[in-house]
């Protein structure tokens, strides 16, 4: 019926008459193309840097080794052809710049003399590509060819010369296999540097090697297969790869080494980074499919924009297809061209994704914790891959394939047809499937296998390794706003039957108009209400993340700076000379930090293992020794791991300094009451020192220490060290200035000249925990999915109200002709509006703080340690619903301004159409 052009024609018409839903399925699709590329740019991106740390040194170095011992001699051909196989053919298909190549071959060892000294077993060979790195000490290599008759020149090591004396000139006869080689010492060489890592092999491999010229070792060769022994190795340079670049690099490195292998039977790949890159891989892979678990929500509510504009898009269009194919155009030509205009708008959104996407990577490094991009963290450039486009490709082509069902049911149908369906109002496809009550009932249980095995407890450094973790929860959210949406008509049915005995006409026009058309609002309502319990449910989790990784590493090491000093050791010696004992330390003075700026407080803190008897038992433990004072101002200390604060806690020390503060579990466990006296014994010099105790108080946490290790009290240090006779090793806890950094305060404290062994600081550690790539990843696209989601949430309630009251344009139009005053039409729009807004907000408040109150207790993100709270992110809530709330106040007012205008000719217009 049409040409090529014309039909091509045609499409671009379609998509120019409807301009604005063009432009939100492209921002959707762009969304979704871009999201699903950055998955596969940000793991390429930090996985880049850590490429190298996960290998050893040197990174990228290959070695072959043929064993004559294992598989018998071989021949000089054989020598060459495995040596072009792994230069020539492995070097080809590794495709990467070649740092160094080096071989090494060797035709027996034998036994040396030097005139009547034996040197003991010696070996002559052939060592190539190893120049650079050795230096000639003594004598002159290579050395001119020795004329017929006259002892073959070798180099030997300078550790031969120290052990053997062995020296330039000297004639070394070497028995090997009943032949009799005359050798002469040319030159010494040492290493250039003994430490350097791309040798062939160890540099003390070659202490008993005798290395010749290729020419006179294969002279001095005997036999078809002389050569017992070879190894070869190549050094490449991998600076430029990347770490989307490591699949092909492994598929590479096994189709050359398939060539190796082919070349000389027996040959073996003996150091080669490919398990490490092998097991890189996986890492990256693992992070990249858990990145994907856990965006599929966000990725969901993208696609299902697109879905809602696609529908208002095909729907518009469906006039016209009914039109055409009364005038005689066939559903399959209609179908190409619909399927056109969506193939131009998934490719023109995969390009526009693929723009997008590194940005949208830079952004998610920043993240710090969900929708906080203040992150001072940098990544490599971040450049588009192929893999990550087609990732986005194949998303654009996942929810373009929506538009494209949607325009094969549309196209299906004629006049009569067109008619019937705009005529009848049916439930969605979800709910006559019943699909809200199988999600409901999956996500009950799941969590009640997740209640039934008491919960998960993840790690507070990488808690989304469990899938559950996210899966859960959202299936619970999603089941309960499907089944909000199930049960929203029949409560405002109910609603709209009691109004009806009142005067209020505005809202019972609006409760009619949601229940009779409750389609047109729908899409909205799902988006805004999953959406918002979405974020509530993220930020609250987010928000206990925070605090629940910023008080495991505050546990961790128990206060601002932690300063671990060297401590010098007391000897005595006995009679011989040799030292027999310890008798005591050498600790620096705590006054010394205090001089250090920034530094207010310093409190020594001494763990000495320790054992106790109750009755006829005793426990094995530690005690934890304190100054009693400092401490209360240094420790990180939470109020609920006592039942009283740290300070009047240790002011019970302060009533009898021999007393000790016990673990709260072992005093209930043991009957143990304050006031009780217990035999407290200490293990120091190799002794063990006894004292009775009282009990003066009771902790359930202190820093640093497990209460399920078994026993442990805390006690005033120098009622200890006055037991054990000496001072022992301990620590410092300092309390520093609310100004003060960690790492200028420990800097100074080393150029001060304090003996300063190691410092930890919470902030260094929450530092480089929070940078974790996984942890980042997850909360960074979480984040900026949220945002996107958000924002098409907000655009896609504009569209469907618009839709909506142009669809009702000429009702009110005809309202207003016979006498519905504006106040009236206004009041019905504020009201329609307002109870649209306040049934999806309200719905995903409650349902985000239901499924944050049900789940999150269950996933303990402490580790265990310190005790696990829950905190709802009521500042992100908060920020997220002032967005939305002022966003829809706008839509309110201008649609209320906009309907109130219409008059009588908009019902003059009823018969245009």
């Amino acid at each position: 019926m049409f040409g090529a052009i014309d039909t091509l024609a045609h499409t671009l018409e379609r998509l120019r008459q409807h301009t604005l839903l063009v432009a939100w399925v492209l921002l959707g699709l762009t969304l979704a193309a871009a999201l699903s590329g950055g998955l596969a740019l940000y793991v390429d991106a930090v996985y880049t840097d850590l490429l190298d740390t996960r290998l050893s040194e040197p990174p990228y170095l290959w070695r072959w080794r043929y064993l004559g011992a294992w598989s018998g001699t071989i021949s000089r051909d054989q020598v060459e052809a495995a040596g072009a196989a792994v230069e020539d053919s492995f070097a080809a298909a590794l495709d990467l710049p070649v740092l160094r190549t080096a071989r090494y071959i060797r035709a027996g060892t034998g036994t040396a003399r030097l005139d009547s000294y034996n040197l003991g077993q010696l070996t002559p060979a052939v060592l190539t590509g190893m120049d650079d790195a050795m230096t000639i000490t003594a004598g002159q290599w290579p050395p001119a060819a020795p004329r017929a008759g006259e002892p073959v020149p070798v180099l030997a090591s300078d550790t031969l010369m120290g052990r053997a004396g062995v020296q330039v000139g000297d004639v070394i006869s070497l028995l090997r296999g009943g032949q009799t080689l005359t050798l002469r010492v040319a030159a010494l060489w040492a290493p250039v540097d003994a430490a350097q890592t791309d040798w062939l092999f160890p540099v003390k491999f070659f202490d008993d090697v005798l290395l010749m010229t290729e020419a006179d070792f294969w002279a001095a060769a005997t036999g078809d297969a002389p050569i017992d022994e070879a190894g070869w190795m190549l050094n490449f340079d991998g600076a430029a790869l990347r770490a989307s670049d490591v699949d092909g690099l492994l598929a590479r490195s096994a189709e050359g080494q398939r060539a190796v292998e082919t070349a000389l039977v027996g040959i073996r790949e003996d150091v080669s980074p490919r398990s490490a890159l092998t097991a890189f891989n996986d890492e990256a892979s693992s992070l990249q499919q858990q990145l994907f678990l856990i965006i599929t929500p966000v990725g969901g509510l993208v696609l299902y924009f697109v879905a809602l504009v696609a529908g208002l898009l095909v729907g518009r269009q469906q006039a016209d297809d009914v039109k055409l194919r009364s005038r005689g155009a066939t559903r399959r030509w209609l179908l190409i061209v619909h399927g056109l205009m969506w193939l131009v708008l998934a490719l023109g959104s995969a390009l526009l994704g693929g723009l997008v996407a590194p940005q949208l990577v830079r952004v998610v490094a920043r993240t710090s914790s969900f929708l906080r991009f203040d992150a001072m963290l940098s990544l490599p450039e971040v450049a588009l891959t192929l893999d990550a486009f087609l990732t986005g490709l194949f998303a654009t082509g996942l929810a373009a394939l929506g538009g494209l069902v949607m325009a094969w049911r549309s196209t299906a149908q004629d006049v009569n047809s067109y008619r019937q369906s705009n005529a009848r109002a049916a439930k969605a496809w979800w709910q006559r499937a019943y699909l809200d009550l199988i999600i409901a009932g999956g996500a009950a249980y799941l969590l009640f296998g997740l209640w039934s095995r008491g919960g998960l407890q993840a790690s507070a450094d990488a808690p989304f390794n469990d899938p559950v973790t996210f899966a859960g929860p959202t299936l619970l959210s999603f089941g309960l706003v499907l089944i909000f949406l199930r049960l929203l008509p029949v409560v405002l049915s109910l609603a709209a039957r009691t109004v009806g005995l009142t005067r209020d006409i505005p809202l019972l026009m609006a409760l009619r108009e949601l229940t009779r058309s409750g389609g047109r609002y729908r899409g909205a309502l799902l988006m805004t209400a999953f959406t918002l319990s979405l974020t509530g449910f993220t930020a609250s989790m987010a928000s206990t993340l925070d605090q629940s990784l910023s008080d495991t590493m505050n546990y961790r090491i128990g206060a601002d700076l932690v300063v671990q000093p060297a401590t010098d050791a007391l000897t005595e010696t006995d009679d011989s000379g040799q030292t027999s004992s310890i008798t005591g330390y050498n600790v620096p003075p705590a006054e010394d930090l205090l001089e250090i700026q920034g530094v207010e407080s310093v409190s020594r803190v001494g763990k000495v293992v320790a054992r106790v008897s109750v009755g006829t038992q005793r426990f094995d433990g530690t005690v934890v020794g304190v100054d009693r004072v400092p401490l209360g101002e240094a420790a990180l200390f939470r109020d609920d791991y006592a039942s009283e604060p740290l300070v009047g806690l240790l002011n019970h020390l302060a009533l009898d300094r021999t007393g000790i503060i016990v673990s709260e579990s072992f005093a209930a466990q043991y009957g143990i009451v304050v006031g009780q006296e217990l035999t407290l014994e200490i293990s120091a010099l190799d002794q063990w020192f006894s004292l009775r105790v009282p009990v003066v108080g009771l902790v359930a946490y202190f820093p640093t220490i497990d209460p399920a290790s078994g026993f442990f009290a805390v006690a005033n240090l120098d009622p200890l060290y006055e037991l054990a006779g000496t001072p022992l090793p301990h620590d410092f806890w300092l309390d520093l200035a609310p100004d003060a950094d960690p790492d200028q305060v420990a800097r100074d404290i080393r150029a001060s000249g304090f003996p300063l062994q190691r410092a930890l600081s919470p902030a260094e550690a929450l530092a480089e925990a929070q940078g974790e790539p996984a942890r980042r990843g997850v909360l960074g696209f979480l984040s900026v999915g949220f945002v996107a989601a958000i924002a098409l949430t907000l655009i896609a309630t504009l569209i469907q109200t618009t839709a909506s009251f142009k669809a009702q344009a000429a009702q009110l139009g005809a309202l207003r002709a016979m006498g519905l005053g504006g106040m009236a039409v206004a009041s019905y729009v504020i009201v329609l509006q307002g109870l649209l807004a306040v049934s999806g907000i309200a719905s995903g408040t409650s349902i985000g703080l239901a499924t944050a109150l049900t789940y999150l207790p269950l996933l303990d993100f402490s580790g265990g340690l310190p005790p696990y709270l829950v905190r709802v992110g009521w500042a992100e809530i908060a920020q997220v619903y002032l967005v939305f709330a002022g966003v829809l106040l706008v839509v309110t007012l201008v649609t209320t301004i906009f309907f109130t205008r219409a008059r009588m000719t908009t019902v003059l217009r009823l018969g245009e159409g």
